[in-house]
């Protein structure tokens, strides 16, 4: 007879290749779907911790101004996406490269932006330092906003670009 048999109750194992090609289809959708907020995610990530960066590096460039009494200057680069640290003979005293997909935006010295090229921030030995703003973009176009504020002290973190700059 053309009828299947069955024995012991075990039947027939495994998928038949429409389940597969079904569960294959469903599996690249969820990716097709899930794939931009990954990146978005890892694009804020990389913002995040630039932004940190930089704010360490305003802070380490305060410290060691007062710490070792002597002036010191932090210069960035908007093109390169550099901050490098130098004493006042001009010896490179530190440096911090910002990721791939995190650039420098924008650019303010007390009150006036610069439009080319960077700017050179001073730290004086009395613990004193200059106003400045620096503005960070993400490759999905977020951005943070770094200040240093010689009222307060100290620098901080803002998300996204100031409302009014400088």
């Amino acid at each position: 007879d053309g009828n299947r048999t069955r024995r012991g109750g075990g039947g027939e194992r495994g998928f038949s290749l429409l389940e597969l090609i079904m569960v294959l289809v469903i599996l690249a959708a969820a990716v097709a779907v899930s794939y931009p907020s990954f990146t978005r995610g890892s694009a804020a990530v990389a913002l995040r911790a630039a932004g940190r960066d930089v704010l360490n590096t305003f802070r380490h460039a305060r410290e060691k101004a007062v710490t070792e009494q002597t002036g010191l200057h932090l210069a960035i680069d908007r093109e390169r996406g550099e901050l490098v640290l130098a004493d006042a003979a001009g010896r490179e005293t530190g440096r911090y490269t910002l990721p791939g997909e995190v650039e420098i935006e924008r650019l303010a010295l007390g009150d006036r932006e610069i439009h080319d090229g960077g700017m050179v921030v001073r730290f004086l030995p009395n613990g004193s330092f200059e106003e400045a703003r620096v503005v960070l973009k993400s490759r999905t176009g977020a951005r943070l906003s770094i200040i240093s504020d010689p009222g307060q002290g100290g620098a901080r973190i803002e998300p996204g670009p100031p409302e009014v700059f400088p």
